[in-house]
């Protein structure tokens, strides 16, 4: 197979030339219109390198004042950024207009400028960190931040942009939530960014609040965003109701609040926000597909008095055209969903109806001031003609069957269905007020009594356990005689922390006992006072001069080299004391010393001549101990056997991770083979190298050594550079996508290309070999003392260790020959297997997996980039007026291209002259745009007036010169808004919703029409004196 670099015949390794030139960037606020230099030089850039090796050369040649860690290059005019991990062949997919230019011989070029996170990540830090003045112009600059540069909007989206937004607006004044408002319609107008704005729930709930605001223009911006979020898709308007939800469970406030206030004009009459807010509730319940959706909306309007806000303006001289209209549909959108009024036939077939509720004969809930209507005079008695009896009239619960409710109790249940269902109502009493101020008189008094009850029997209980605690203190126990009493002797203190309990018969039981403490739970012990008095006499004065007459530090006798005794000395420190090893020794206690101990203990066994030494010394001075470490090595002395004790021991221990070594390379040498033969992955991998072997050999081969993996990886292609493993992983992935990365299939291999099997096989030896000596050691013990059950155990362990070693040397050899077999499996001759070693064989296809793995991956991350380009690019810059939903506007927008919008829209869609003339308008430069950045906001006098939208009547808050400047992003958002509002007045009535399954209707009917039959029988209620339903 072809190993090396040769082209040959072969394609050129492909270099372009292109202008490169770069940004000022760094600071978003304040960078330049134009890159420099501007006679842009040329550069050679290979093809088939990573862009991100070739932009420090790039860097340096244009001397760039970036930092070339956050350097990225974008395609000009396109302004698609390269991805600096491929190259541009691996980009060519998405770079059509840019190797276009390149066949026509021409030089595209290349802006070298910062990248969009880092971007992004300053704009987020300038907006959290700044302040006044600064913090102002931030914000006003934001709006053409996201115009100059399309690519901007998603990754600000995706990089908390938005929470950022409402955190700086929630503690700004009405100017900055100005500011805020225009750069998130800027971010709206994309794609991208209502994509961003849907996901994000807290942009939504931030808007409805604004609608409180005391600033008419935060407010008008606010619902004009609302409006043309609601109307982008059907799917956003139960989002809106969410947030509306939200914001209302947050702040206590009923759901609407926001929107009702402003058709109650509490700050003042502007008939264009009355326009915007009902045009805004008929649009969100046109799109709710059920009927429950619909009914909790109108419910919670109808609570607030929205029949009597809408009777004010249709009954108010001069009210705007376009409000009645909103208006008029409000109202028919509640009659046809109550079967009020029926649908024409010729206004088109209606929708499918809306989904039942959840909640079997759910009715939406009634109240007595949104409807108005008066209370049902009740039905005369058998007994007589009725009299008036109010809501909270204690004879009301007479006239349901049940028991009795007392007059200071809870609601009755007349009372709790009245509440529920306003029309099952009597004439109110004319004494109600009276008795409701009785009945809280009544239980005020109950609650003081019932505290008043309270104190006292605390009192009680205070004073009980104060009079049984005084005889304990006085006589309630024996008083202690003389003998009890402290001595005259100082005994020695013990310096506990005494516990402070608190005694008395009144403390209750704890939940763990009887009593209160565990200590008040003892039973009282008696000591002999006079032998601990004299045990623990205390006698520091005595103590002190004998120590001043001692004749210093007690001698000792030392035979050892002081080297040898201070190594015992260290190794003691880690061991047991001495008499407790000797016992260990004795008795093959392995809990007592452990693994390593019995490893020291090996090193400092005493010599025979030191054994003579420490014996004539101390005969020599029988009254003078021995020192530390010859007293150890005397009790080891002492010891019968005690190297083969030690050596016994030490092989007792060792030998279950011995024996773990050996066997488990074994297994999984073993199970290695069979998941490498298994393995579907593995046999693509050689099929498909083995055919493109054969086809760049010419040859017909059936198969290649297995050895040759490791070169897989050297061979590169003459075009792109790229390995010959990086185009087999891309054709395993296309043949067989189900496919692996192989490392993860054979974990048994990679641990087995870590082991040395020729150092096992000498381990196996050296197991058998100390297997041998314990036998022989235990034969050595027997001589001495052994207990006869601790003999039976040892024995009975050197057993099993020699049969399973021989097991093991039988494993070993049988795992050896099923590798050799194996080999010849994949083709190997009996000469070339016999001189293959497993580990080297393990490691080739260890590392094969492992770069294969690695490989696979960035083969699947180039190609989900390609495949997320795509995606990307379907919403690129496109602006939602070429969308299906806003299509009609994009024909409608001003041509004047007198306003600085940087931004060019993605393919449309829609008709081919509409979307010309939009990308026309947007991708326009101003004429009188100067190259400060500061200075974006000034625009001359000559600029387009903003399109009047509504009622123009000018907001009496607004002086002159106080309104934000007009762009060609303002007047699109004014034709969606005015899109909107003029849409058909059938547009709303014609989607019929399916009906819930108690055939709910809206509060203002039941109101007035009162309960059903059907609802009536489902509640359990029924006609009876005194009640009318």
């Amino acid at each position: 197979m072809a190993g090396g670099e040769d082209r040959g015949d072969g394609e050129p390794v492909s270099v372009v030339t292109v202008r490169v030139q770069y940004l000022e960037d760094t600071d978003p606020f304040a960078c330049a219109n134009f890159p420099e230099p501007r006679r842009a030089p040329t550069c050679s850039l290979d093809g088939a390198l990573p862009l991100g090796a070739q932009i420090p050369a790039v860097h340096r040649l244009l001397g760039a004042p970036l930092k070339l860690e956050d350097c990225a290059l974008q395609v000009s005019p396109s302004g698609y950024y390269l991805d600096t991990e491929l190259s541009l062949e691996e980009q060519r997919e998405m770079l059509e207009g840019f190797y276009e230019e390149i066949s026509k011989g021409r030089k595209p070029t290349l802006i070298l400028r910062t990248q969009l996170s880092v971007r992004v990540n300053a704009i987020l830090e300038k907006l959290y960190s700044s302040s006044g003045p600064e913090l102002r112009r931030s914000l006003f600059s934001l709006k053409q931040i996201f115009q100059e540069d399309k690519d901007l909007v998603p990754e600000f989206v995706h990089s908390e942009g938005l929470s950022c937004l409402i955190r700086v607006g929630a503690a700004a004044d009405h100017n900055y939530q100005s500011y805020i408002l225009r750069a998130l319609g800027q971010l709206m107008l994309f794609v991208d960014g209502m994509l961003g704005v849907v996901a994000h729930s807290d942009t939504i709930q931030w808007l409805y609040t604004l609608c409180a605001s005391l600033s008419r223009l935060v407010v008008k911006t606010a619902l004009k965003l609302l409006l043309v979020f609601v109307e982008y898709s059907e799917n956003n308007a139960p989002l809106f109701i969410r947030a509306v939800n939200s914001v209302a469970s947050t702040t206590g406030a009923p759901p609407w609040a926001n929107l009702v206030s402003i058709l109650e004009e509490k700050n003042g009459a502007d008939p264009e926000l009355l326009v915007y807010t009902v045009t805004l509730i008929n649009k969100t319940l046109a799109a709710l597909p059920d009927q429950d959706s619909f009914y909790d909306v109108t419910d919670a309007l109808e609570q607030q008095g929205m029949e009597a806000l809408v009777q004010r303006h249709l009954g108010t001289a001069g009210t705007d055209v376009d409000l009645r209209t909103q208006l008029v549909l409000y109202e028919n959108a509640l009659k046809l969903e109550d079967g009020d009024i029926e649908e024409a036939p010729g206004a088109g077939g209606r929708r499918e109806r809306r989904k039942p509720s959840s909640e079997e004969g759910k009715r939406s809930r009634r109240s007595l001031e949104g409807g108005g209507c008066p209370a049902r005079a009740p039905e005369p008695g058998p007994t007589g003609p009725a009299s008036p009896v109010g809501p909270t009239s204690s004879t009301g619960p007479a006239l349901l069957t049940g028991p009795a409710s007392s007059p200071v109790g809870p609601p009755s249940g007349l009372q709790a269905s009245v509440n529920l269902f306003p029309t099952i109502s009597v004439a109110p009493s004319a004494d109600t007020s009276s008795e409701r101020s009785i009945y809280k008189a009544r239980f005020l008094e109950n609650v003081a009594a019932a505290e008043t009850e309270k104190q006292v029997a605390l009192a009680q209980g205070r004073a009980e356990t104060l009079a049984g605690a005084m005889p304990n203190e006085a006589g309630g126990h024996p008083v202690p005689d003389s003998s009890a009493l402290p001595t005259k002797r100082k005994t020695v203190k013990l310096f506990w922390r005494e516990l402070k309990l608190a005694g008395g018969h009144g403390v209750s039981a704890s939940r763990f006992g009887p009593c209160a403490t565990l200590w008040a739970s003892l039973d009282p012990v008696s000591v002999d006072t006079a032998r601990l008095e004299h045990l623990f006499e205390s006698r520091a004065k005595e103590v002190l001069p004998s120590k001043k007459a001692g004749e210093g530090r007690r001698t000792m006798t030392t035979v050892l080299d002081p080297k040898r005794s201070n190594a015992i000395n260290i190794g003691l420190t880690t061991l047991p004391p001495v008499h407790v090893i000797k016992a260990a020794l004795l008795n093959f206690d392995e809990f007592a010393v452990s693994k390593d101990g019995i490893e020291k203990l090996l090193t400092m066994m005493p010599t025979e001549e030191e054994r003579q030494k420490i014996e004539e010394a101390q005969l020599a001075n029988p009254d003078i101990p021995l020192g530390p470490a010859e007293n150890f090595l005397m009790t080891l002395a002492s010891i019968g056997g005690l190297a083969a004790r030690l050596q016994l021991w030490a092989f007792k221990l060792d030998y279950d991770s011995m024996e773990r070594e050996i066997a488990e390379p074994l297994f999984d040498l073993k199970v290695g083979m069979e998941q490498l033969v298994q393995n579907a992955t593995f046999r693509c991998i050689l099929a498909t190298l083995l055919a493109v072997g054969n086809f760049l050999n010419g040859s017909q081969s059936s198969g290649f050594e297995l050895s040759y993996l490791e070169k897989v990886s050297e061979v590169k292609d003459t075009v792109r550079r790229q390995s010959l493993l990086h185009h087999l992983c891309s054709l395993v992935l296309q043949t067989r996508p189900e496919s692996s990365d192989l490392y993860s299939e054979i974990p048994a291999l990679t641990r087995c290309a870590k082991v040395d099997f020729e150092q096992l096989t000498e381990n196996l030896g050296q197991l058998e070999r100390r297997s041998r000596a314990a036998e022989e050691s235990l034969r050595s013990l027997a001589k001495h003392e052994l207990a006869p059950a601790l003999r039976a155990r040892l024995t009975h362990f050197l057993d099993q260790c020699a049969r399973r070693v021989a097991m093991l040397r039988i494993v070993h050899r049988r795992v050896c020959n099923r590798f050799h077999a194996f080999l010849l499996y994949l083709g190997y001759t009996p000469q070339a297997a016999r001189e293959v070693r497993i580990m080297q064989f393990c490691h080739t296809l260890r590392e094969f997996a492992l770069e294969y793995r690695t490989c696979r991956e960035r083969v699947l991350q180039q190609q989900q980039k390609q495949a997320t380009y795509r995606e990307r690019n379907k919403t690129r810059g496109r602006m939602i007026t070429e969308t299906e939903k806003f299509s009609g506007v994009a024909g409608e927008a001003p041509s004047n291209p007198s306003v600085p919008v940087a931004v060019s829209s993605g393919p449309g869609r829609g008709d081919a002259d509409s979307h010309a003339s939009m990308k026309s308008l947007l991708t326009s430069r101003p004429e009188d745009t100067t190259h400060n950045r500061r200075s974006r906001g000034m625009v001359q006098s000559s600029s387009p007036i903003m399109p009047t939208v509504g009622p123009s009547t000018a907001s009496p808050e607004e002086p002159p010169g106080s309104s934000l400047p007009s762009d060609t992003s303002d007047e699109i958002m004014d034709l969606l808004v005015q899109s909107v509002t003029k849409s058909s007045p059938r547009a709303l009535a014609a989607r019929e919703r399916k009906r819930s399954r108690g055939n709910r209707k809206s509060l203002r009917r039941t109101l007035k029409s009162g309960l059903g039959d059907d609802l009536v029988q489902a509640l359990g209620l029924s006609k009876g004196p005194g009640l009318e339903v």
